[in-house]
């Protein structure tokens, strides 16, 4: 029974591998920040509205509906902050959510130079150090967290993913 959950920061590569590991494996992938996005109807709309906090608050909502709706075998990639928030409680219940059902598999940076690297790669807008402000609060969390961690470096996503398979 494959379930495993992908966290790490933003721009490490959770979506590719997260696509390329349910391939591997045969299962379902799921995108649970895309997944949040649509149920609030936009993430920067709701936080520019609503605030970070009240953000953070609906995440964990979702979440919980979204872990009892998963099949049996699944891939999961989570966002940055959904298991790293900077709000301590909901930090804690959305940490002891996915780990109860899934392994914890962490696409780990060794610098933020190469997140903010990728992240201007794909268009992102975030500046530097706000990339470096939330590796430095969430890679504590994560470090804690993990079943499986894999260095990313500048490894391609199909070499993440055969490194996955032999931890797995």
């Amino acid at each position: 029974m494959h379930k495993i959950t992908l966290i790490g920061p933003r721009s490490v590569g959770k979506t590719t591998v997260g696509k390329l590991l349910a391939k591997k494996l045969h299962v379902k992938y799921f995108d649970f920040d895309r997944y949040v996005k649509n149920k609030l109807k936009g993430i920067d709309l709701h936080i520019k509205k609503y605030g970070a906090d009240s953000y953070r608050k609906e995440e964990s909502k979702i979440l919980v509906k979204f872990l009892s709706k998963l099949p049996s075998q699944f891939v999961i990639s989570a966002g940055g902050g959904t298991v790293a928030s900077q709000l301590k409680k909901i930090s804690q219940e959305n940490v002891k959510k996915p780990k109860k059902k899934s392994k914890i598999v962490y696409l780990a940076a060794e610098s933020t130079k190469i997140l903010h690297q990728r992240e201007k790669k794909r268009k992102g807008n975030k500046p530097f150090s706000e990339t470096k402000k939330l590796f430095e609060l969430r890679k504590p969390v994560y470090e804690r967290i993990y079943d499986i961690k894999i260095l990313v470096k500048n490894k391609p996503a199909k070499k993440i993913v055969e490194e996955i398979m032999t931890k797995i």
